[in-house]
């Protein structure tokens, strides 16, 4: 391994998730005060790659708990100087810093309301820790890279745990539990897999990155880490709205991430993979389904795992993608242009 930062953080992510799941319970009290409360509806607000793991959070409460999940337009409040009407609802917010202004706004007006407000964040004394009524600390320790990456799998990690605990849904606690070890298994894809990828990627002027269900996050955060550390445009797609026009831009040697599952976005993603091989795409796929491997320019072959924590693994060689094709595309993925370690929007 080189002695870049952001590959240690990467590396770390076994280590950072086993400590987070194994250490004080964090979720039940959290859960029961949420189960009394009775929420109508949820809303999260997030930014960057934070918006990614609400996506995940979206579609993880509606498949296990039926409850509605909408994302926050934190605008609405800090432009327009609007007070939406939250009473009954759950509302979270997700930062890695807890700092943005924009996000501790919707938290305070969504108290003044009447909500139930819970952040989630890697900073326990942040403003937006203070604003919540609860806190979750997603205990990742310091993450000195500019681009989030064990910040950001620890947020998955602490959603499902919620979630588990919410449910009292014991399989998806022992899924979670398993996390860790299928991280390793995607970590030991070899790098001369990575560099093929990246060597595509470094070498294309656009790419597009899809996902469905839950890898719907894991296709954004792949696009979002793509783009940060190495500059490439890479916009991010559901498989289903791949179809709704952008697959017109799919001609011959185009590059396409694609993030896979065995479970119900199956079928699609195998349909997809078949209209995507007669443009003659360039596929570089992620899963740990064999059949969807086959026609991949790049397979990344991921280990067997419940789909419910699927997108905790998925991103890892996704990660490990973005900091090859920053080098290809020579550029420092330690030191991304333009970029802050905390971006504080209005």
């Amino acid at each position: 391994m080189s002695h870049s930062q952001l590959l240690h953080e990467i590396y770390a992510q076994p280590d950072t998730i086993t400590q987070l799941i194994s250490g004080p319970d964090q979720w039940s009290a959290i859960a029961a005060q949420i189960q009394r409360y009775q929420p109508r509806l949820v809303l999260i607000a997030a930014r960057g790659t934070s918006d990614n793991a609400a996506r995940y959070a979206q579609y993880l409460f509606g498949i296990t708990l039926g409850w509605p999940v909408a994302l926050a337009t934190p605008a609405v409040g800090t432009l327009y100087h609007a007070d939406l009407n939250l009473s009954g609802a759950l509302v979270i917010g997700v930062s890695q810093s807890g700092r943005s202004p924009d996000i501790c706004d919707v938290l305070q007006r969504a108290r003044a309301s009447g909500a139930l407000t819970l952040a989630i964040t890697n900073n326990p004394s942040s403003p937006l820790a203070k604003t919540a009524t609860w806190h979750i600390d997603i205990n990742a320790g310091a993450e000195l890279s500019v681009a989030a990456t064990k910040s950001y799998t620890n947020q998955l990690a602490s959603i499902a745990m919620l979630i588990s605990a919410l449910s009292d849904d014991r399989s998806l606690r022992a899924a979670i539990a398993t996390v860790p070890a299928h991280m390793q298994a995607a970590l030991a894809i070899p790098d001369t897999t990575i560099a093929q990828a990246a060597r595509i990627l470094g070498q294309s002027a656009t790419a597009i990155s899809i996902g469905r269900g839950l890898q719907y996050a894991t296709a954004y955060e792949a696009a979002l880490k793509i783009k940060e550390l190495s500059g490439l445009a890479v916009e991010a797609y559901s498989s289903a709205d791949v179809l709704h026009g952008p697959v017109t831009i799919i001609e011959r040697g185009f590059p396409v991430l694609m993030s896979a599952d065995t479970g119900a976005t199956h079928h699609d993603t195998q349909q997809l993979i078949t209209r995507l091989v007669q443009h003659d795409a360039q596929l570089i796929i992620a899963s740990h389904a064999p059949d969807l491997l086959t026609d991949a320019a790049v397979a990344l072959p991921l280990p067997d795992c419940d789909q419910r924590v699927a997108p905790l693994i998925t991103i890892l060689p996704w990660q490990r993608i973005a900091h090859a094709t920053a080098a290809q595309r020579g550029r420092n993925a330690d030191k991304p242009q333009g970029l802050n370690k905390i971006t504080e929007t209005r």
